[in-house]
């Protein structure tokens, strides 16, 4: 349960930063300031899910709540912080594409069929 909380917490946050219009003036500006780093971080789901993991895990473990990895006896914060960012990378990549797969399937333009 934890997991899949997690999991949803952090693909929630990653959707609507990289996807939400809401934060289309933020994109924009980091896209402006830095092209290479911070503009590619804010529009690749993949990218921005690891650091979310990473600062979810860290507050998370700060606050004295379980994460991901202390399920599974991960007792070095950092390591614990290190594998929950991986573990929410492969999790909302999983996520977004069995999304864009039904998006495929049911938002398909009629006139291909």
């Amino acid at each position: 349960m934890i997991i899949g909380t997690f999991l949803l917490l952090s693909y929630g946050i990653t959707n609507i930063v990289v996807f939400g219009s809401i934060f289309k003036g933020w994109r924009d500006f980091w896209d402006r300031i830095s092209p290479g780093f911070f503009g590619k971080l804010f529009s690749c789901p993949l990218c921005l899910s690891t650091w979310v993991g990473f600062i979810l895990s860290f507050i998370f473990g700060s606050l004295g709540y379980q994460s991901p990895m202390s399920l599974y006896g991960v007792d070095k914060f950092w390591l614990m912080v290190f594998l929950d960012g991986c573990l929410t990378s492969g999790g909302v990549w999983i996520i977004h594409t069995v999304q864009e797969c039904f998006e495929r399937a049911f938002y398909s333009d009629s006139s291909e069929s």
